[in-house]
């Protein structure tokens, strides 16, 4: 399409932010959000979206690249043990600059390097909410937009609910009660690695952790409604596209969890995605509306898709070319057709130490532990995945087919999975340096 009339794209993300996070969608949570319902009302919300791994860097570097973390070289936090994302691979920045984008970034990074060399022609790395806000702003309002032909595709990266890790533990909340249903459940069959971070505080304690995660979560969305004030005032509305996710989710209390961990339950790897098409009545006079639309906004669709899938559905937004080695679908047709089939037939997750990975169905849900065996739920009859039933015999047909899943994706993307405990690189940040070299990697443990 000619330059001029290319939508320009608003990536928006957060981090640590659980699907069940905002009012108008239902929540689990004390927090008012206005700002995100309001985006769920302007928006198409899906429902059933998982992250490629439920820690941050790794599932950064899937929204990034569209690659799968161990495709991209991203399989742990950054330092812990990965190095930074690799400058080489193709990212949103670089494919998005390729084609005549102005691109620009400001926020949370957490993948090493500097954000220009991924692409990025504006940008700067920052942890501080309000600074990203800031920059963010001032970027839209110094640009020359009025008559600059070139759209742009703008991600901005918040680090809240993430700062709920500095709850007072002392501080108790009176009455409180969990609402899970997977507190007492048994676990005399479930793997170690998931049920390690396990542990028994009151619910008085839990009631602090979750009231301290809904002022994170307010003050998130204090933040989103500045950010997308100065972004309608700046005219974009009418001919811009927004996006708006997170990394992953956290435990919250469930299953006696908290934060994040070894393990692949719902409340980390299911996450929040809402599209929201152009707003074309806050247009302004001088706007020509040119990417008016009949799209039905406030719908909800159960699609099964994965964060995976971000990357291909702007490129498809900005009717750009997909680079053929990524493995994720357009969401586009769900938004613009209606469509609400699966994007995948099943989705996949990872973790790097120890070595997990999961295989998720509509109906159910697989994970595989490489040393400390596995786990097979299903979400159908048991949505708190509260049974494991990898051991019953029952179901072995049902394994079956779930580990054939989970080899025939391992074997497809080149995971280096069953290898793990055999080679093990951590990576040395002393030794690091911006081009970096092949001395950066050490086999065994980090030094010291």
């Amino acid at each position: 399409m000619p330059q001029q009339q290319r939508p320009n794209i608003l990536l928006v993300m957060t981090d640590q932010q659980r699907f069940d996070t905002i009012q108008a969608l239902g929540t689990n949570f004390s927090a008012e959000t206005p700002t995100m319902d309001f985006l769920a009302r302007e928006g198409i919300t899906f429902d059933s979206c998982f992250c490629t791994a439920p820690i941050c860097s790794p599932s950064r570097s899937t929204v990034m690249t569209g690659l799968f973390p161990s495709q991209a070289g991203m399989s742990g936090n950054l330092y812990a043990p990965c190095p930074p994302l690799n400058p080489c691979i193709p990212t949103i920045g670089k494919l998005f600059r390729n084609a005549g984008y102005e691109t620009a970034y400001h926020g949370k990074w957490h993948m090493g390097g500097d954000v220009k060399d991924y692409g990025f022609e504006v940008g700067e790395e920052t942890t501080h909410d309000e600074t990203a806000r800031l920059m963010a702003s001032r970027f839209w309002r110094d640009r020359d937009w009025m008559e600059n032909e070139r759209p742009f595709c703008h991600v901005v990266s918040f680090i809240n609910p993430h700062d709920h890790y500095f709850y007072d533990p002392d501080k108790t909340v009176a009455d409180y009660q969990r609402p899970w249903k997977n507190l007492d459940r048994d676990v005399s069959n479930v793997p170690t690695p998931a049920t390690n971070g396990m542990v028994d505080w009151p619910e008085e304690r839990w009631g602090a952790y979750a009231e301290f995660y809904s002022e994170q979560l307010e003050r998130l969305d204090k933040d989103l409604y500045e950010l997308l004030h100065q972004f309608k005032t700046g005219g974009f509305y009418n001919n811009s596209w927004i996006i708006f996710t997170t990394d992953h989710g956290d435990m919250a209390g469930e299953h006696n969890l908290a934060f994040k961990g070894s393990y692949m339950y719902e409340g980390q790897v299911r996450i929040p995605l809402i599209i929201i098409p152009p707003m074309t009545r806050f247009a302004g006079a001088d706007r020509s509306g040119s990417f008016k639309h009949d799209i039905e906004t406030n719908k909800q669709v159960s699609a099964l898709c994965s964060n995976i899938d971000i990357l291909p559905t702007m490129l498809d937004i900005a009717g750009i070319e997909q680079p053929a080695n990524i493995p994720g679908k357009s969401l586009l047709s769900h938004v613009k057709d209606g469509v609400d089939e699966d994007n995948h037939d099943c989705v996949f997750a990872e973790w790097h130490l120890p070595p997990i990975r999961m295989a998720r169905t509509s109906k159910w849900k697989y994970v595989r532990y490489l040393k400390q065996g596995e786990e097979l739920y299903d979400l159908t009859n048991d949505p708190h995945e509260c049974v494991n039933l990898a051991d019953n015999n029952e179901y072995v047909g049902q394994l079956d087919e779930m580990r054939e899943r989970l080899d025939k994706h391992i074997a497809e993307t080149k995971d280096p999975f069953n290898d793990l405990d055999k080679h093990e690189f951590i990576y040395n940040p002393s030794a690091h340096t911006k081009r970096g070299t092949t001395d950066n990697f050490k086999s065994g443990k980090a030094e010291k």
